[in-house]
C-alpha cells in the first residue's frame, strides 16, 4: 500500500463525523465531487469499503469506525507540528541567549544587537535575546554547562569542544594621562613601560596574554603597580593612579575622558575577535545573523584592523 494521503484522511474524517458528504465538504471549503473523489482513491488506496452507499444517506462501515478511532489525535498532533513549524519560521519561542567581554559591552555589542534585530524585524522573526557579562573562563564553563548559546570574547587559543570564529581584529594602545610625562610623544614604546609605572591586563585573559608576550619577546620587565582584570578598570585605573596602561581601542574610545590621551605603541598589536559555540551545537540562522551583524560593526568600529 502507497503512504497515506493526510488530505484524503482528513476528508474521510469529516465525511465520519459530518454523516454526509455535503456537509464534509461545506466544512472543509471543497467541491462536493472533490470530496467524493478523495473519499473513492482512499478506499482503492486502502483496499476496502469505508461507507456503505444508500439513497440520500451512507453509512460508516465496521472498518471505518476503527480507521476512525486508529486516527483520532492524529490532525491535533498534526496541527502542533504545523504550529511548531511556523514558530520556527518566526523565531517566536526562541530565545539567543549571550554573553560577552565587558569590552564589548559598552559600545559594539548594543550596536551589533540594534543591527540583528533590524534585520529580525524585516524578515518577520522573533527572536528573543538574553544577554550577560563575563570574562572567557566564565564563558566557557557557561557554554559547556549550557546556560549560554554564544560567547563574544577577545582572542583564545584552541579549547576543546567549542567552535571559534573570528569575526574581526582590534589594534591595542597606550592609555596614559594628559600630564604624564610621555604625553608629548606620538607613540609609545613597550620600553617605556620599563621604566615608568602602569596598570596590565591580567596575563590569564585572551588580551592580556597577547600583552605580556610582547614584553617578554622584547626582554622588556614592565614597572607594574596593578593588574586590572577587565580592560575598562585598566583605562580607569591609569586616569585614578596617573600612569600608563595598554588596551585595546574599543575600550579606550567606550570611556575616553578628559583626562587622558591614547597614543600607538611602537609594536603592532592585534588580536582576533571571536564568538564561542560549543561543537556539538547545530548550525543555527539566529547565530549566524548575529555573528554577520558583529562583522559589520566591527569593520566600521575605531581601531578595527
Amino acid at each position: 500500500m502507497r503512504r497515506l494521503n493526510l488530505q484524503r484522511l482528513d476528508i474521510f474524517r469529516a465525511v465520519f463525523d459530518t454523516g454526509n458528504i455535503s456537509a464534509a465538504a461545506k466544512r472543509l471549503q471543497l467541491a462536493q465531487p472533490t470530496v467524493s473523489r478523495h473519499l473513492a482513491v482512499l478506499e482503492d488506496e486502502l483496499g476496502f469499503a469505508l461507507f456503505t452507499r444508500h439513497p440520500g444517506r451512507i453509512e460508516p462501515t465496521w472498518e471505518a469506525f476503527r480507521l476512525h478511532a486508529d486516527t483520532a489525535g492524529l490532525f491535533e498532533r498534526l496541527t502542533t507540528v504545523e504550529e511548531a513549524v511556523a514558530a520556527i519560521r518566526s523565531g517566536s519561542d526562541e530565545v539567543l541567549r549571550i554573553m560577552a567581554a565587558t569590552s564589548y559591552s559598552l559600545r559594539m555589542l548594543p550596536q551589533a544587537i540594534a543591527l540583528w534585530r533590524k534585520g529580525a524585524l524585516a524578515t518577520g522573526r522573533a527572536t528573543g535575546l538574553s544577554v550577560d557579562v563575563g570574562g572567557a573562563a566564565k564563558q566557557i564553563r557557561a557554554l559547556h554547562a549550557g546556560e549560554i548559546d554564544l560567547a563574544i570574547s577577545g582572542a583564545l587559543p584552541p579549547q576543546p569542544g567549542l567552535r571559534i570564529t573570528a569575526f574581526g581584529r582590534q589594534a591595542m594602545v597606550a592609555v596614559l594621562p594628559r600630564d604624564h610625562a610621555l604625553a608629548g610623544q606620538d607613540r609609545i614604546a613597550l620600553a617605556d613601560f620599563g621604566r615608568h609605572p602602569c596598570v596590565l591586563l591580567s596575563p590569564d585573559a585572551p588580551v592580556g596574554a597577547t600583552v605580556h608576550q610582547a614584553f617578554a619577546d622584547q626582554g622588556v620587565v614592565p614597572q607594574r603597580i596593578m593588574t586590572a582584570v577587565d580592560p575598562p578598570l585598566a583605562v580607569g585605573l591609569a586616569a585614578g593612579l596617573g600612569c600608563l596602561s595598554i588596551v585595546d581601542r574599543i575600550v579606550y574610545e567606550s570611556l575616553a575622558t578628559p583626562g587622558l590621551l591614547m597614543r600607538p605603541l611602537d609594536r603592532g598589536l592585534e588580536f582576533d575577535m571571536v564568538t564561542l559555540e560549543l561543537d556539538s551545537s547545530p548550525p543555527r540562522r539566529s547565530i549566524a545573523d548575529f555573528q554577520a551583524a558583529l562583522r559589520k560593526v566591527a569593520a566600521r568600529f575605531p581601531g578595527g584592523v
